[in-house]
């Protein structure tokens, strides 16, 4: 991970590891669970946004959680 790790991503990495002993599914669902219960629109909308831009520095759970929040955005 590069040392100018945005806010998001370090607390969206932090968020993943307290997950990290369920399946990795169940696991990518509850960190989106608790991004969409917690976090700011606008920081939601930044993760969102990390997601597609290299170096990716999230945790392999949060960038899942990420898609997941994207797709559920597309989706009703």
């Amino acid at each position: 991970m590069s040392d100018d790790v945005s806010p998001q991503v370090r607390m969206a990495n932090d968020i993943a590891i307290q997950f990290a002993h369920l399946p990795p599914r169940q696991a990518a669902r509850e960190v989106a669970h608790h991004i969409r219960m917690f976090w700011d629109p606008r920081m939601r909308t930044e993760l969102d946004q990390l997601v597609d831009t290299p170096p990716q520095d999230l945790d392999p759970l949060a960038l899942e959680a990420a898609r997941l929040l994207r797709n559920a955005h597309v989706t009703p």
